[in-house]
């Protein structure tokens, strides 16, 4: 009775097993951020910063070709600005951890994978240099939740393990304290600062 338990055990750990690889796949994946605040004057996409973690999608239905899938990641990213003009010379830098949820669908023979969602984060740190010089203040008036980022993205798939990824964020609530009349990206002359990026780089599925 115990063999025949053990054994039935690992049958349904293999089968589900094999049916786990079947409907999820999981990817490791690193690239470069091109960011900018919307809202501090800068508008140049001129802030370098990394983006990597891990993803897994699952296809929806019981159709296994399916073009439709969930995606759902966990990643390190850098975003901020690089200010330089008459005025100011500042470089802000933050530092999130970001959890995105996309919708995606597979086209052109399972080469591309289009995705859009949200990407809700948490900062995990700030820094905000003027001149040269820490400024303490400003790197505390970050919010520390970027809640609603919009994200699409586009994957092209090289084979099943191999792809390259191009991606663009904008954030849809203002990610430094303000008036409440600039909280939301409603129009573009409200008085908040939304995070803005654009992002490219590898991707490895397992």
């Amino acid at each position: 009775m115990r063999k025949s338990t053990i054994i039935c055990t690992m049958m349904l750990l293999c089968s589900l097993g094999v049916s786990a690889q079947q409907r999820f796949d999981a990817s490791a994946f690193f690239g470069a951020n091109f960011s900018q605040i919307d809202g501090d004057g800068d508008g140049s996409y001129s802030h370098l910063g990394l983006r990597g973690g891990v993803g897994t999608s699952f296809y929806l239905g019981e159709d296994a070709n399916s073009p439709w899938r969930v995606v759902v990641e966990l990643a390190f990213t850098q975003k901020g600005s690089n200010i330089n003009n008459e005025l100011l010379e500042r470089t802000i830098t933050l530092n999130y951890v970001e959890m995105p949820l996309m919708m995606s669908y597979t086209l052109l023979d399972g080469t591309l994978r289009l995705a859009a969602g949200v990407a809700p984060a948490v900062q995990v740190g700030a820094r905000v240099s003027d001149g040269g010089e820490e400024n303490v203040a400003q790197e505390e008036n970050f919010r520390r939740f970027d809640w609603c980022p919009l994200t699409v993205s586009a994957r092209y798939l090289f084979s099943y393990s191999i792809a390259v990824e191009a991606r663009f964020q904008t954030s849809m609530l203002s990610v430094v304290d303000q008036a409440a009349s600039g909280t939301y990206r409603l129009f573009r002359d409200n008085r908040g600062a939304f995070n803005r990026t654009v992002s490219i780089g590898l991707s490895y599925c397992f």
